[in-house]
């Protein structure tokens, strides 16, 4: 009996110290790809092309980052990520074919 009681305190005391390491990575990988899709933004910007909606996204995603709200920051994130590449991709493959006025 005394063998199972410290083998129950032993796993829920993993559980608590891997649950905290999961949260630590959720937050790094929330700011990570928030840098990152900052960084592809501003390319698109650099090529005009921005899309309309992934520099709301990238806010949106900050402030869920600093609500500790790590999954919906990185789900915003993502998806601000994929809008930048795709309006990157977007100016490559229309860049000859588009007349850019301004």
């Amino acid at each position: 009996m005394k063998k199972l009681l410290i083998l129950f305190i032993f796993l829920c005391a993993t559980q608590f110290a891997l649950a905290e390491k999961v949260d630590r990575s959720n937050e790094q990988m929330s700011q990570t790809l928030i840098t990152k899709a900052k960084s592809a933004n501003d390319r698109a910007k650099k090529l005009k092309n921005e899309w309309r909606g992934t520099g709301k996204l990238i806010k949106k995603a900050k402030n869920f980052h600093k609500k500790k709200n790590n999954t919906k920051s990185i789900e915003l994130a993502t998806e601000a990520l994929n809008q930048a590449n795709m309006a990157i991709q977007q100016h490559n493959k229309q860049k000859n074919s588009y007349h850019y006025f301004e």
